[in-house]
């Protein structure tokens, strides 16, 4: 009710298929908004296969959007599905450290470059935070 009240938008992350669930209840009883922006963990919980994925967003409201996170060697392999299937990337340190096998990325900033040729190979263009606050439905910033 708090977020609610404030105009905050959380990130509904979800491990497996029970969680969407509990979200899905949540929606229908008002404590979380339509659209929902859900952020699906792929490695730890449910395997992180494409099988495994499309599982995962066939199980989203339509309106929803959604980003795929793959943990650790799953999170490139992820983030090509994720583009491919018209979802959204989360990268970083916090699941993985590196580019490839056995080649340590030296910042956040060389996993997000990363993704973004991968993005652009893929014909996938990447969101401005302008257009990245109106795909998720957020309002804009104040000046």
């Amino acid at each position: 009710r708090s977020m609610i009240k404030r105009n905050i938008k959380p990130e509904i992350e979800v491990f497996d298929k029970g969680m969407i669930d509990k979200a899905l209840m949540l929606l229908k009883h008002g404590y979380l908004l339509s659209p929902a922006h859900f952020n699906l963990v792929m490695g730890v919980q449910i395997s992180a296969t494409g099988r495994d994925l499309s599982f995962m967003v066939d199980s989203l409201p339509l309106e929803s959007t959604w980003t795929v996170t793959g943990i650790g060697k799953h999170q490139m392999p992820m983030a090509v599905m994720g583009i491919v299937m018209g979802g959204h990337v989360r990268v970083g340190f916090e699941d993985n450290l590196y580019l490839g096998k056995g080649v340590l990325a030296g910042s956040n900033s060389e996993l997000v470059q990363k993704v973004v040729r991968l993005a652009q190979e893929l014909g996938r263009p990447v969101a401005t935070p302008f257009e990245a606050r109106k795909i998720l439905n957020l309002p804009p910033l104040k000046d």
